[in-house]
């Protein structure tokens, strides 16, 4: 399972998770965090890219269990 997190634009980040527990976790908990896309193989989700606000980044880097990526680079 793949997470990570990086910096979107002024004011957002975003964080991809391929863990479906944290997705389902995410979804119910964190009302305020988009969907920016859902990645499907075969018919079935492998994977969601969230756009998270900036003032909840010590939040989404422990559900992801990383530090931001400064690279502005996905995956």
């Amino acid at each position: 399972m793949s997470n990570d997190l990086w910096k979107l634009e002024t004011g957002w980040l975003a964080g991809y998770t391929e863990d479906r527990d944290l997705i389902r976790r995410i979804k119910r908990y964190k009302k305020d965090w988009s969907i920016m896309a859902d990645y499907f193989k075969n018919g079935s989700l492998i994977g969601v890219q969230f756009r998270i606000p900036i003032e909840q980044r010590r939040s989404a880097e422990r559900m992801f269990g990383v530090a931001k990526n400064e690279e502005n680079q996905a995956i």
